[in-house]
């Protein structure tokens, strides 16, 4: 009930979350139509007041004579912006182009807007005369026509759309969405925006109702919810499970470390000129009962992080020596143990070692420590450990030539018997290209006068064309045989030797 719990609150707060990020990718591209529309009505008023502006300052004719009055209705009939033009005397209209002479004068608004650029501003609510905005210089008042703004009606579907004064004092312009509201409505999905032009009094803002989220129906919006449910929810469980099977593999791993229920494998290292067995490199193998056959690659560094690997690697080597005790004396095969970071600054390994071999009569002339790449000691802790290898009878091998830290510089200063090629160099013999670096790579080992082990021999080119270069050298791999058990070993000695 907890674990259900668990993953609905996570979930939940995943799917809004996610829904939380389509809002903003969607408010995203909606801001960008939103300051296209902001910026061609900015720059439509402009032109309006440019135009007035520029009309109010050019207008020379005073007075309400005829030739005054026609020449104020050339100049309403030469603009579309302006619904009328007129003259002011004493603070009063007295006339217009489209009015003629006012038998009663018509008095200005009371509260009236100037501008910084000398223009003065009124708003008039006269319906027998007008009602709109108007602006006034020298005198000369011009409105501007109710029309002016009607192209901007179609867009209006989700938009408030407005200009005004920059201190908001004056308002041009105002249009509100004709719909009704979204059912997602609320100002947490309305968006604002405002430009002001530099050059005059002015200012255009633009809303944008029903955005984000908002703008998608109910149904598209619960499938999408319904959606990333689905996704979160299985990819919550699918964590969920990883987790919980990651702690139960370490709490098996405890278990199987401290009963000692690893089992222990053996790849037979073959002699090419007469296919002779003469080693084995000693594996580790664990099986456990929820999740089957586990790779080492995946509970070796498991144990170390739990803190187990001494107990570990104490208990790989007495099963394996203890085991295959018998066939390598009998046999004369080496048997090779694979070291790394902690066995090499244990001081207790060379001890194990002993002991062990001491126990299962087991010469140490017999036994070969391989250095893998993760034995990345420091240089005079590898050196050490090499040479009271060296000083006992063990042989040493650097495993994994090739890759990583097993390189030509360590060659020079380590102590060792054997090199072990790494299989991603053998399987380039299967490609033209990477042939010539082998050989190149391969024909200087030689001349270092070390046995040559190559890993990873799988098919018969690679075989073949080692055997034909290097008869000398021992090979590993699945060509030969897989990785064996104790039992298996011996059957495969006792047919080799019939």
């Amino acid at each position: 009930m907890k674990k259900i719990i668990a993953v609905a609150i996570v979930s939940t707060l995943l799917v809004i979350l996610s829904l939380y990020v389509v809002n903003a990718v969607i408010v995203g591209q909606q801001k960008n139509k939103q300051f296209e529309i902001s910026h061609t009505l900015l720059h439509y008023s402009e032109e309006v007041s440019q135009s007035v502006a520029g009309t109010l300052k050019s207008i020379t004719t005073q007075g309400c004579d005829e030739t005054s009055i026609d020449s104020y209705r050339k100049i309403k009939l030469s603009n579309l912006y302006f619904g009328d033009v007129g003259f002011i005397k004493n603070g009063k209209i007295v006339c217009t182009a489209f009015w003629g002479k006012l038998e009663t004068p018509v008095a200005l608004p009371a509260a009236l807007h100037k501008t910084p650029n000398g223009f003065v501003l009124a708003q008039f609510h006269l319906k027998g005369f007008f009602t709109g905005n108007a602006a006034i210089y020298n005198n000369v008042i011009i409105f501007t026509s109710r029309y002016v703004y009607d192209k901007f009606s179609p867009i209006t579907a989700n938009y408030s759309l407005t200009a005004t004064t920059k201190d908001f004092d004056r308002t041009f312009f105002s249009i509100d969405p004709e719909k009704k509201q979204n059912w997602l409505h609320s100002r947490l999905f309305t968006l604002d925006m405002t430009l002001c032009s530099t050059k005059w009094d002015l200012c255009v803002i633009v809303k944008h109702h029903d955005a984000g989220l908002a703008s998608l129906s109910i149904v598209v919006f619960v499938l999408l919810s319904a959606i990333l449910y689905f996704i979160w929810i299985s990819l919550t469980l699918f964590f969920i499970r990883l987790h919980e099977d990651r702690f139960s593999l370490e709490r098996a791993l405890v278990n199987a470390v401290t009963a000692k229920t690893f089992s222990v494998n053996y790849q037979p290292v073959v002699r090419i000129h007469d296919k002779k067995i003469v080693g084995v490199e000693v594996l580790s193998r664990w099986r456990d009962y929820n999740h089957a056959e586990v790779s080492p690659e995946l509970f070796i560094p498991l144990i170390t992080k739990l803190g187990m690997y001494k107990k570990y690697y104490i208990n790989i080597i007495e099963k394996s020596l203890s085991e295959v005790a018998s066939l390598a004396v009998e046999n004369q095969m080496m048997i090779s143990l694979n070291v790394g970071r902690t066995e090499i600054e244990d001081k207790q390994f060379i001890h194990v070692l002993r002991r062990e071999c001491s126990l299962n009569n087991i010469p140490l002339s017999l036994i070969k420590v391989e250095l893998s790449e993760k034995a990345v000691a420091s240089a005079d802790i590898l050196e050490e450990f090499c040479l009271e290898l060296k000083s006992i009878g063990v042989k040493i091998s650097i495993d994994d030539f090739g890759v990583q830290n097993s390189n030509l510089a360590r060659l020079s200063n380590l102590e060792y018997d054997e090199i072990k090629i790494d299989k991603s160099l053998v399987d380039g013999i299967s490609e033209h290209y990477k042939q010539d670096i082998f050989v190149i790579f391969s024909d200087a080992l030689v001349k270092l006068n070390k046995t040559l082990v190559f890993e990873g021999v799988e098919n018969e080119i690679q075989y073949n064309f080692i055997a034909n270069r290097y008869p000398n050298a021992l090979i590993q791999g699945w060509y030969f045989s897989k990785s064996l058990t104790c039992s298996e070993l011996a059957q495969q000695l006792e047919g080799s030797a019939r």
